[in-house]
């Protein structure tokens, strides 16, 4: 067993790996932030939904942690459905009302602020985990035991679990922007319809991730993510379309 108190090399593998953690959130939120172009939220704004985000995880983890459910039911159902309205009630109840929240996009990009700070704290902590865990079981020969952990963990967590939060909530945050500048009967349907999507994706996603020994598995979650990342690209340049910025 590594002693950790004592071995500066950890410690600065410690600091690498939460910069490796940090980069595809750092990446994703200049991303969404920067889509739109005609009238940007000020960047403190965007921080706030952030760190509201990132508060909003703590909750379901321990839930997650605790509460006696099968693995299955916990992963498929629970976890989805209320990381879902946890990140919805961070837009809903934080910034649906401000001033700032003033065209369709803005549903969006708070939708996806919200979900990369929800996922934060699990890309961090899970990468850290993964290569304590290992470091843990035997000499410092095993570090390299340990740093594979830690890659395979960033593949799940960094690539493909940090961008699923944003376009998941983005689903739901599309409805949301639409449902606030839309004086049609069936406003709140969009919100709706948008929460029931992004609730099935992050289910998909999970039920695929289950089984990652399966290399259909993993394919699966990369071609999931993608075929979303395109129907998000989409409904931006549909919402930026009837931002009331925009030039004739």
């Amino acid at each position: 067993m590594v002693n950790l108190a004592s071995n500066p090399n950890v410690w600065a593998t410690l600091v690498g790996i939460l910069a490796l953690a940090l980069a595809p959130l750092a990446f994703l939120l200049w991303f969404f932030y920067t889509r739109d172009k005609l009238n940007p939220e000020p960047r403190g704004l965007i921080l706030r939904v952030f760190g509201l985000g990132l508060l909003a995880f703590m909750p379901i983890f321990v839930i997650r942690q605790f509460l006696p459910l099968p693995y299955g039911l916990m992963g498929l159902v629970v976890v989805p459905i209320l990381s879902e309205l946890a990140k919805f009630g961070v837009v809903k109840g934080g910034v649906y009302n401000h001033a700032e929240f003033d065209e369709p996009v803005d549903g969006m990009i708070f939708a996806a602020v919200a979900g990369l700070g929800f996922a934060s704290l699990g890309v961090i902590g899970s990468m850290l985990y993964a290569y304590l865990h290992v470091l843990r079981l035997g000499p410092t020969e095993v570090s390299g035991s340990a740093w594979g952990a830690v890659m395979n963990m960033f593949a799940l967590q960094g690539l493909l679990m940090a961008p699923g939060h944003a376009l998941w909530s983005s689903l739901w945050g599309y409805g949301l922007g639409l449902a606030k500048f839309s004086r049609a009967a069936q406003a709140n349907g969009l919100v709706a319809k948008g929460l029931l999507a992004a609730i099935l994706a992050h289910a998909a996603f999970n039920g695929l991730a289950m089984e990652l020994g399966w290399w259909v598995n993993r394919l699966g979650l990369v071609v999931l993510i993608i075929l979303l990342w395109l129907v998000v690209m989409r409904c931006i340049r549909y919402a930026l379309a009837l931002s009331p910025y925009q030039k004739a």
